[in-house]
């Protein structure tokens, strides 16, 4: 037990300091750039996260999956060694691709040429961090939560350091941004695989005969990462297409992928949970998933994030209007009301991965990908009906409504699929609670007085759910071992 409380604290600890990283920079963001320039950013960013995909060949669903069909150091060994093999070759040939249709990609993503010279650090970018994000992905799999969070907040506490340096002395800009991204990615690479490289040399020690690459071993996983791709890239649909299509459909085009940007990121708050749950709980979750109790344990963490979850979510979108008075610029305060779709859409998608825990115990990749690209189809389609009539707002409406449809659709398959007694109503609830209080900045004129109130409530929740904890031990409860 103590074990995985440690774990808790060190990822706890992680993503706290980035979520603070994240908010501190917000100021200096949207004081140096206006909401069109921070829509470049932004829609450069989306590309970097659909085109790792590519980059990644579904290796990090793979490994999540298979990492423990063996527990041995020479299946480990080889696991690691063939995926970093494969993705550093593929790497280097999808960026070479990326800067020789540089200015294609720049016209086809922010609909002007003008950016096309930035595309090169992109390509850089995504080279460095799938060797990043590969290495973290094996170090959440071995549960070494302390190398995990290292690793993990030297790239971003690095680039932040970076990013104020450059404000401090005035030569922040798009290509500045972006300039230091490339350093930070380059030098966070560096580490990842000063860190990987001790750990295979330990498991090298315990091993007779070492098998640097397995074709058989990589086609299995590439069988099944290869499926995720069209999930996963459905769901980065689902996540972020909305940036796209406001900057084709709107009528304020660019100017609008910033304030909904800026409103959907600030909701993002709520992934702190999510993040808590998929790095510590999850690898424990396919670890056990073949002992008596881990149905049950399912179901308490769906429990527990439905109820702490919302909590979250409700106090994001309460505490939204200080948020961006002390954090914000005031060009981007339009997007105060707006942060409730980021915070819904997010908590949604945080109950849709505890459901899908059922697939990957069975293996079944496809049900996942179809449920996505169900919701992908479905999110553009409203975007394409809502976004020209009711911009930023529409968009927020169509990701709320897509979202709830993978949740709805993988809960019914996931209980025929891998029973485990999820109650459904417990999600209707914080969901209404969470579009209530979402509609107060519509109504109601922020004053000094309702901060004081706002703190005081969020005091005695913190005060129930501190004895609620004590008194049911729910984190013991749900890693409880036979």
């Amino acid at each position: 037990m103590k074990e995985y409380v440690e774990k808790i604290l060190h990822y706890t600890a992680g993503n706290l300091l980035q979520k603070i990283i994240l908010i501190v920079l917000l100021p200096v963001f949207t004081h140096f750039l206006v909401p069109q320039e921070y829509a470049v950013y932004t829609n450069l960013v989306v590309f970097i996260s659909f085109a790792s995909l590519l980059y990644f060949l579904g290796f990090q669903q793979a490994i999540f999956s298979y990492f423990y069909q063996k527990k041995t150091p020479e299946y480990h060994f080889t696991m690691i060694s063939s995926i970093f093999i494969v993705i550093i070759v593929f790497g280097i040939v999808l960026s070479i691709i990326i800067i020789a249709f540089r200015v294609e990609l720049s016209q086809l993503i922010l609909r002007t040429k003008d950016f096309a010279h930035i595309m090169i650090w992109v390509s850089v970018i995504l080279f460095f961090d799938v060797i990043y994000g590969m290495v973290l992905s094996v170090l959440n799999m071995m549960e070494r939560s302390k190398q995990y969070i290292l690793v993990g907040n030297f790239k971003h506490i690095l680039l932040f350091v970076l990013l104020v340096a450059a404000a401090i002395a005035s030569k922040f800009s798009l290509e500045t941004i972006f300039i230091l991204m490339t350093i930070s990615s380059g030098l966070a690479a560096l580490v990842a695989v000063g860190v990987m490289g001790s750990i295979m040399q330990s498991l090298a020690h315990e091993i007779e005969e070492k098998k640097i690459f397995s074709i058989p071993l990589v086609k299995k996983l590439l069988a099944f990462g290869l499926i995720m791709i069209p999930g996963t890239f459905a769901m980065l649909i689902l996540k972020v297409s909305d940036r796209y299509m406001l900057t084709y459909l709107s009528a304020r085009s660019l100017y609008d992928v910033g304030i909904y940007a800026i409103g959907y990121r600030v909701g993002m708050i709520i992934t702190f949970v999510n993040s808590i749950v998929s790095l510590v709980y999850f690898p424990y979750a396919m670890r056990v998933a073949d002992v008596s109790h881990a149905k049950k344990s399912f179901k308490k963490v769906f429990n527990a994030y439905v109820i702490f979850g919302g909590i979250l979510g409700f106090f994001v979108i309460l505490f939204s209007p200080e948020i961006f008075k002390i954090f914000i610029n005031k060009s981007y305060h339009e997007a105060i009301k707006i942060v409730f779709f980021g915070v819904i859409s997010n908590y949604l998608y945080g109950i849709f991965n505890i459901i899908n825990l059922s697939f990957y115990v069975k293996k079944r990749a496809g049900n996942i990908a179809f449920a996505v690209g169900l919701g992908a189809i479905l999110n553009i389609v409203l975007n394409l009906i809502l976004i020209p009539r009711y911009g930023i707002y529409g968009a927020g409406i169509a990701s709320i409504l897509a979202f709830g449809l993978i949740v709805v659709f993988n809960f019914v398959v996931a209980e025929k699929t891998y029973p485990v007694g999820y109650n459904f109503i417990l999600v209707i609830i914080p969901v209404i609670m969470l579009v209530l209080i979402a509609a107060i900045p519509f109504f109601v004129q922020y004053e000094l007085y309702q901060t004081f109130l706002k703190i005081g409530l969020l005091c005695i929740v913190s005060i129930i759910c501190y004895k609620y904890f004590k008194r049911t031990g729910t984190i013991s409860q749900i890693l409880h071992q036979p």
